[in-house]
């Protein structure tokens, strides 16, 4: 059986510092002394506030957080590039439909799964890490709508595993039982100072991750 090649960063939440434990696979993986990460938001951010805040968590760790590449209202495509050289990729929260869209448009789908084939390493926060499954329907359990009836919700499919983030907030436990039994798969639900750390093949929860197995809470 080929081996994957993955280097896959899943926060629920980010910006709090009770992340820390998670930061530190994120640092090992990047192992250089001045990482650059790309970032690509969810929607638009016209005032550059989430990325203002976002690239001063990483700035603590000297990482330069560069560029920045909005997928609809500013699209450059000229810093593809400049994108896909980069260290790591950061995926941000927000409406996990409308970045998967938007990725659509963009035909960016294929190029992510190429950059992480390659060894790239792609980090996600929420919305970020469910793209990372096969499906995002999960989003649906962690407040998010879909825009429109019959949306497309493939996924990048880099592991093969739902996952939930804000575990605690929004969906019970009996509503992630349902999914995982009822689409047959399992489910990682993490709360917001909770990650999942995927290298190669190997699958690493960091935290409170709640994983649901055939409809059951199974003991990591």
């Amino acid at each position: 059986m080929k081996t994957l090649r993955r280097k896959l960063i899943c926060y629920s939440d980010q910006l709090i510092p009770e992340t820390a434990e998670i930061d530190k696979y994120l640092l090992s993986f990047l192992g250089t002394n001045q990482p650059r990460i790309g970032y690509i938001p969810s929607a638009s951010d016209p005032t550059r506030k989430y990325f203002q805040n976002q690239q001063a968590y990483y700035a603590r760790y000297n990482i330069n957080l560069e560029p920045y590449f909005e997928l609809d209202n500013i699209y450059r495509p000229e810093h593809l590039d400049a994108l896909f050289t980069a260290d790591a990729i950061h995926l941000s929260g927000g409406n996990t439909f409308n970045f998967l869209h938007w990725l659509r448009v963009r035909n960016l789908l294929d190029a992510l799964r190429q950059y992480v084939e390659q060894g790239g390493v792609l980090v996600g926060v929420s919305a970020g890490a469910i793209l990372m499954t096969p499906d995002i329907r999960t989003a649906l359990l962690c407040g998010d709508t879909a825009p429109i009836e019959n949306i497309e919700t493939g996924g990048l499919g880099l592991v093969d595993f739902a996952i939930v983030p804000h575990f605690g907030c929004y969906a019970t436990l009996e509503q992630l039982e349902n999914y995982s039994r009822e689409n047959c798969i399992t489910v990682y639900a993490c709360s917001d100072s909770a990650g999942i750390v995927i290298e190669d093949d190997k699958v690493e929860c960091i935290g409170n991750v709640k994983v649901i197995r055939n409809g059951l809470v199974t003991k990591l």
